[in-house]
């Protein structure tokens, strides 16, 4: 126990430290507003596309294509149980009204690949029931992680957004919806699953082998500028015009980091054992750890362009995060003993 709480620790603890250098950086203004918008756009446009090209064209085919919808499947299910446990928790919590909004969508939507991507890549790294292989365990974390945003993603904007806003769906942009790293995905599903495009793609005698390799260069810059970007958001304070009771605060991280990890555990048992995922650990792992992520921080980007919520949301977010590193080390500590126990 004492050596799966080290390695869980340590994996937090990386992502934290690379944050906390963002926060600073945001605090001298190195990473000011316009550089964190401009780094943010590289993100979008470049490097997370890039990653999801390369992990999903390698790791999915035809064949393989029915293994992967069960992780796709648990994106809009895990979300949609949070929804509910955010409407509970404001009920128990008696949230005010002008909040209730904020805190269900925080519990409902999670961080789903800015902190799985790296936090993942140094469990496999690190982890004792991952040591035969890392790298090949790190490759194929990151395609899990990337299948479940193809059924996260979507959501986040398409209900997420207009949620946040109190208006219909039908106010969203559908560019929002088509966003870079949406496209991308369809990109690799679709050089992994069309057989020509494969064979020109991926493999050692690709003809276009070498667009491939250029990708997986710019996709290595996603994992230190996604956590420089978090940390560096995360250290403006948030103007002091809108108070916050100490209700929203419990009913967020009581719902999002302490009861929807249960039903992650939960889900992830029932697909293992009903033999619906893969035996290798990795895909569990993930499920599991993308029910106990702290809320996205698109979030507050969404009541930015509402103008409405955004001092509280940012406030919500930085106590949920705070939370976050003594809840998601306690997740990984079982969840690799399950996992171990499952093997």
């Amino acid at each position: 126990m004492q050596s799966v709480f080290s390695v869980s620790f340590q994996a937090v603890l990386r992502l934290l430290l690379v944050a906390l250098v963002g926060c600073v950086l945001g605090k001298a203004k190195v990473l000011n507003s316009e550089a964190r918008r401009s780094l943010s756009k590289i993100m979008i446009w470049v490097m997370l596309p890039s990653l999801l090209i390369v992990s999903l064209s390698k790791e999915i085919n035809v064949e393989s294509l029915g293994t992967y919808a069960p992780i796709l499947l648990s994106a809009p299910t895990i979300c949609l149980v949070g929804f509910l446990i955010g409407k509970l928790m404001a009920i128990i919590f008696r949230v005010p009204p002008h909040l209730r909004r904020l805190t269900v969508a925080g519990n409902s939507l999670g961080n789903a690949s800015y902190i799985p991507l790296p936090l993942l890549a140094t469990i496999c790294a690190t982890a004792p029931i991952f040591a035969q292989n890392p790298e090949q365990a790190r490759s194929l974390s990151v395609t899990y992680i990337s299948v479940y945003l193809l059924g996260h993603s979507p959501i986040l904007w398409i209900f997420g957004y207009p949620y946040l806003s109190g208006c219909s769906w039908r106010t969203i942009s559908w560019k929002q919806v088509a966003s870079p790293p949406n496209c991308a995905s369809l990109i690799g599903l679709s050089i992994g699953l069309i057989p020509p495009l494969r064979h020109l793609f991926i493999g050692s005698d690709a003809p276009l082998n070498v667009v491939m390799g250029a990708l997986k260069l710019l996709s290595d810059g996603v994992f230190p500028c996604s956590l420089l970007i978090l940390g560096a958001n995360l250290a403006d304070p948030p103007p002091r015009d809108e108070p916050i009771q100490w209700n929203a605060f419990a009913a967020l991280i009581t719902g999002r980091l302490l009861v929807l990890p249960f039903f992650g555990f939960a889900l992830a048992a029932c697909l293992w054992h009903a033999n619906l995922i893969p035996h290798d650990g990795l895909c569990a792992l993930v499920i599991m750890v993308e029910a106990a992520v702290p809320p996205a921080t698109n979030l507050v980007i969404m009541c930015q362009m509402h103008q409405k919520g955004e001092a509280a949301m940012a406030r919500l977010l930085i106590a949920a995060y705070a939370s976050a590193v003594l809840t998601l080390t306690t997740v990984i500590v079982f969840a690799l003993k399950t996992i171990d126990a499952w093997l």
